[in-house]
Order: structure tokens, then sequence, then C-alpha cells
């Protein structure tokens, strides 16, 4: 069986973050990050748009010449000579994690998210991207876009955790489109924000180190109660539309549990029902107490390969 690290094992004081919403798309899912996580919120747009509303920092910056920016090479090239890059080095300076937010596809969501990780390298924190994909619908200039900022990230952060819109009609065939992307939103900041509860400060190196040996990552959620509540749980997970298709090709795996009562019995069931199902992959598992969940357990698998 593959190890299992931990979150939650060190000092008291959890991680500090940062997340920064880039373009429309970022901004209307940073909207949804609950404001009582002490997380430091951040919005840039090339313009004042409505989704940075109630967003105190802010960060207005060109289109033009961003994805070139983003794309010097840091170990090279490791100070911040750029107007754009000393206004996101302002706003994310001091903390631990870094999550860029963007919808990909357009000309300013991903350079900017790219950036904001060219920025986040040099001063030496970490990093984890949240970015959706284009519909196939919107066509084939719009997803050769996607690509491109999609490898140009995956080379300035250290994970990229990747929700393909074409999953949303999985998920749910018959919402309007504006109410599938506020569903969609709500789902990207689930990972986000578990990380948030359970991860420490002393947790950021590990959890660095993880994301890096898997640069892209998909998301599952699941809950379960009664006798077999790590089973159902890990289930529906491996179930989300967002999840590799077979579970074999997983290789690593971050993994939050809540429930009401947690405690080590709960870790020791979800541990043990991972290495069933993964056996060869690396956990990093942590969890917190969520009182609203009453009798059920919830879970947020990130998995990588």
């Amino acid at each position: 069986m593959a190890e299992v690290l931990r979150l939650g094992q060190g000092g008291p004081e959890r991680a500090r973050i940062a997340v920064v919403g880039c373009g429309g798309a970022g901004c209307n899912i940073l909207a949804q990050v609950p404001p009582d996580l002490g997380i430091t919120r951040v919005a840039a747009n090339e313009t004042v748009h409505r989704s940075m509303a109630g967003v105190e920092a802010r960060l207005i910056l060109p289109s033009e010449g961003l994805a070139g920016v983003a794309a010097i090479d840091e170990s090279l090239v490791r100070q911040l000579t750029s107007p754009d890059e000393k206004a996101i080095a302002g706003a994310i300076l001091n903390h631990d994690l870094v999550v860029p937010i963007a919808g990909l596809g357009g000309d300013f969501g991903g350079p900017a998210a790219a950036l904001v990780g060219r920025v986040t390298r040099v001063l030496g924190e970490s990093s984890l991207a949240l970015v959706a994909l284009p519909f196939s619908a919107e066509g084939l200039h719009r997803r050769a876009l996607a690509e491109q900022s999609l490898d140009l990230l995956s080379k300035k952060v250290d994970g990229v955790l990747a929700f393909p819109n074409d999953e949303l009609l999985r998920l749910a065939p018959q919402l309007p489109l504006l109410r599938a992307f506020q569903v969609l939103g709500t789902i990207m900041v689930r990972p986000l924000t578990d990380l948030a509860r359970a991860s420490t400060r002393t947790d950021i190196g590990t959890l660095r180190d993880m994301l890096r040996s898997g640069r892209r990552w998909r998301f599952g959620a699941g809950e379960g109660e009664g006798k077999h509540r790590a089973f159902a749980a890990l289930e529906e997970a491996f179930s989300s539309p967002w999840f590799p298709g077979r579970a074999e090709v997983i290789e690593r795996v971050i993994v939050i549990a809540s429930a009401a009562g947690f405690e080590e019995t709960l870790a020791g069931e979800v541990t043990h029902e991972l290495q069933l199902t993964i056996p060869r992959a690396r956990i990093l598992f942590g969890g917190y107490a969520d009182g609203a969940l009453g009798e059920r357990m919830r879970l947020s698998v990130l998995a990588g390969w």
C-alpha cells in the first residue's frame, strides 16, 4: 500500500490563502468564496465589471501582452519589473497558497491566471489554479485558445484543477446555461474551501510537493452515511463527471473529509477504502468537523495522474 500523508498535523495557525478571480468568469466564481474563512479575495479584469462588486482588492490589467509576460522563465528572470507583476505581487504577498481562478478560452482569464502563477513562484509561494474549460459547442478557436492557456498555466503553477464545461451537461442537462454556470462555480470553490478549513501553515510544503507531482488534477465529491459511509462517499466522488474514467490511472489523491464529529476512526475508514480502490496512489488526507452535516459524511477528492 502507498503511504498516507496528513494535513492538519502541524501548528494551529490556518494557512494564509489568497484567491485571484481572473476575468469575468473567474470573478463570478470568486464571489462564491465564503467570506468567513479568512481568505484574501482579489478580483482582476481588464476593465471594471459588475462581477468585481463586493471585492475590495481589485486589479485592472491590460489584456495585451499578458501572455508574453507570463511566459517569462522565472528561473532566469526573477525580477518583477512590469507594473502588472508589481500590482499582482502587492495583492498576494505574504500568503502561503495563491489560487488563481479563471475560465479559459478568452484573451484575458487564462493569461492573467498564468501571470499570477509566475508572480507567485517568484515570491516563493505555492499555487493551485482552478479553471473552467469551454464547451465543445463554443468552437474550435476558443477551445484552441483554452488549450494554449492551459499549457502555459500548467508551467506556472504547482497544480491545475480543471473543470471541463461539457461535463455540466451530464450533471445538470436541463438547467439554463446561466444557472449551470452558477452550479459549476459552487462546485469549483468547494476544494478551495475544504483546503482552507483543513490546512495549517506547516502543511503547505507537503501540499505543494503533492501538487507538483501531478500538474493536472480533477475533482470529485461525495456523501455517505451509516455503516458504509466511507465506501458510499468515495463511490459517489469517483463517479463525478469531472473525475478520470478509470481509477487505475490515478497516481495521487488529496482527500478532505468532513463530518459533525470528525475523529480518527473516520480518517481510518476513508484511507482504508482509498487504499483498496487505488492501492498504488499516494494519499494526502485532511479533515475537519462540520456540525451542519448531521449524520452525513462528506468527501472532496482531488485526483492527479
